[in-house]
C-alpha cells in the first residue's frame, strides 16, 4: 500500500467514531451501529477496534453466537463527492469478548474511555461487555477507481504509524 493510501485509511478510521456493524442474526444479515476506539499493540502490530456493548442488544447476542462480523467505516457525506466515490473501508473481523481480569482489559477499557469518557458509568452495569473486533483484512475504497484489499498486517502498520 502506498503512503497516500495509508494516509487515507488512517484518516478515515481515526477521523470517525462510529461504524456500521454487520452480524448474522438467526442465519440472516443484521446491521447496527457501534461507537469504537482503536488500539494497535504488539510486535508484529495487532489492530483492534474496541467497543462496549449491552447484552440487551441484538448485535451482542449475535456476536456471542457467531464471532464473524464486518465493520464499515465511511467518510461523512459532503455533497462535494458523489456517493460512489466517498472514502470507505469494510473490515471483516473476529470478535473477542474481553472480561474483567483479562490481561488487556484495563488497556482496552482505558482506550475506549479516552474517546468516550461519558461511557464510564456503563462499565458499572452488569450487562455490558468490552469487545475487541480484530480485523482479518480490509477493503479500502479511497475514491473513484481507487480500491484495494489490505492485509491485517498492513492495516495495523498503517494505523499504528498514524
Amino acid at each position: 500500500m502506498d503512503a497516500d493510501l495509508a494516509v487515507v485509511l488512517a484518516s478515515l478510521i481515526h477521523g470517525r467514531s462510529v461504524a456500521a456493524l454487520a452480524t448474522l442474526h438467526d442465519g440472516g444479515p443484521f446491521a447496527s451501529m457501534i461507537p469504537y476506539a482503536t488500539v494497535v499493540t504488539g510486535a508484529p502490530p495487532r489492530l483492534r477496534f474496541v467497543t462496549h456493548v449491552s447484552g440487551l442488544s441484538a448485535h451482542t447476542r449475535d456476536m456471542r453466537a457467531d464471532p464473524r462480523v464486518c465493520l464499515l467505516v465511511m467518510a461523512a457525506e459532503s455533497g462535494a463527492v458523489p456517493p460512489q466515490a466517498m472514502p470507505r473501508v469494510s473490515l471483516p473481523c473476529t470478535v473477542e469478548f474481553v472480561p474483567p481480569g483479562h490481561p488487556e482489559h484495563d488497556l482496552l477499557r482505558d482506550t475506549y474511555l479516552a474517546r468516550f469518557p461519558h461511557a464510564a458509568d456503563y462499565f458499572a452495569l452488569g450487562d455490558f461487555s468490552l469487545v475487541a473486533l480484530v480485523p482479518q483484512s480490509a477493503r479500502l475504497i479511497a475514491g473513484f477507481a481507487r480500491a484495494l484489499t489490505v492485509s491485517a498486517a498492513d492495516l495495523a502498520a498503517a494505523l499504528g504509524a498514524a
